[in-house]
């Protein structure tokens, strides 16, 4: 049986809308219906992608209430949460609470989870990209990480545990989220996903998988709306969510190291706060990466003349730099496997401060250059 507060719970809590409590248990109800309807199409299988953010921590309560409410013999569910080893460290943490909090949910027990933390292959984590490679910051025209960092080993999980025309992948994906999202969405409605009726659904025959986004149309309030006051009342522990991580709900959240956004404000903002106020250092070395990384001296001149990597000399020190941040924060920015994989790359002539596809006079010309970041 549904356990949802009744209005005056609502105007308690600060909700005196009826309105508002209507739509939102509309919502949930319109959702476990969606979520039931795949099951009896035959999608016993259920792969949920969690990323520790409101809207994905929606989804992974919704769909296992749904399984336990409604009764449903689902054969499997993985919950997938990709670490990319840069999480800004607040979400980070709670993703991690949060999914210990499941796997010890008496409430839970009867359901057949798993659970499974990922990360990047070595050779496509951050540091190794940038201070191994030499690839420059990630920008807008040259977004290497979200492919390496999540999108690689996400699919990866993925054929590991599908089971073809079995299997449907839970999203938390919504419209009016982002118009590049709200574009890539559309675009899979128009070539024959079923999208409407509160939901996204998009089959994929690479994968022989469905998607499913069960809360599409729902807006921000919505969410959290049922972290704040529903979830709480299943035993879900997200009512301090918007408080004490999102601090105020209109963060998001990504990266601490992200240099494609030209102003960090939720790192800015997080670091206002007395308990995160330890991590600015991690802010300023963000900044510090991209000033130094701009200048023509921290680069390798291509053969066309325009920068290229960044030069052995400025990966050095920067790593130098991490290092010691990292001591001095008592916390892991970089694992002492990347650190030595790093150093392999540095002994390799790809990576070093010329090419093979150079000419000699310019191997020479490279080996010659003094570099000051």
């Amino acid at each position: 049986m549904d356990l949802i507060r009744t209005p005056a719970h609502w105007k308690q809590e600060g909700i005196d809308s009826k309105s508002d409590n209507k739509r939102l248990l509309e919502r949930i109800k319109e959702t476990k219906q969606v979520i039931m309807n795949f099951f009896y199409r035959g999608y016993d299988h259920w792969i949920i992608t969690f990323s520790g953010g409101k809207d994905s921590t929606t989804v992974v309560i919704l769909a296992l209430e749904t399984a336990l409410q409604k009764g449903l013999s689902v054969q499997r569910i993985d919950v997938v949460y990709v670490d990319t080893l840069i999480e800004i460290f607040v979400i980070y943490q709670y993703a991690l609470k949060f999914l210990d909090f499941l796997r010890q949910f008496e409430r839970l027990k009867a359901l057949p989870l798993f659970y499974h933390i990922i990360q990047p292959h070595m050779e496509d984590r951050f540091w190794v990209c940038l201070l191994g490679k030499g690839y420059p910051p990630p920008h807008q025209r040259f977004r290497w990480c979200t492919q390496r960092l999540k999108i690689k080993p996400v699919e990866a999980a993925l054929k590991a545990y599908i089971q073809p025309n079995r299997t449907v992948i839970l999203t938390g994906v919504r419209f009016g989220e982002s118009v590049a999202r709200d574009q890539r969405m559309s675009l899979s409605c128009r070539r024959g996903g079923e999208c409407g009726q509160g939901v996204w659904f998009q089959y994929s025959s690479r994968l022989q998988a469905a998607y499913l986004a069960p809360i599409a149309y729902w807006q921000e309030c919505d969410v959290w709306d049922f972290l704040n006051f529903l979830a709480p009342q299943w035993g879900y522990p997200t009512h301090h969510l918007s408080r004490e991580v999102y601090n105020g709900q209109n963060l998001r959240f990504g990266c601490w190291m992200c240099t494609v956004v030209s102003q960090d404000r939720t790192m800015e903002r997080l670091v206002s706060q007395p308990q995160w106020a330890h991590l600015r250092p991690l802010l300023e070395f963000r900044g510090k990466i991209i000033e130094v990384t701009r200048s023509v001296e921290s680069r390798l001149l291509r053969p066309d003349g325009k920068p290229g990597r960044l030069s052995l000399e400025t990966r050095r020190k920067l790593l130098e730099e991490l290092l010691f941040l990292q001591s001095t924060l008592g916390m892991t920015l970089i694992s002492d496997e990347e650190v030595s994989f790093i150093q392999q790359l540095w002994e390799d002539e790809r990576y070093q401060d010329y090419s093979p596809r150079y000419t000699t006079d310019e191997r020479n010309h490279f080996k010659g250059l003094t570099f000051k970041p």
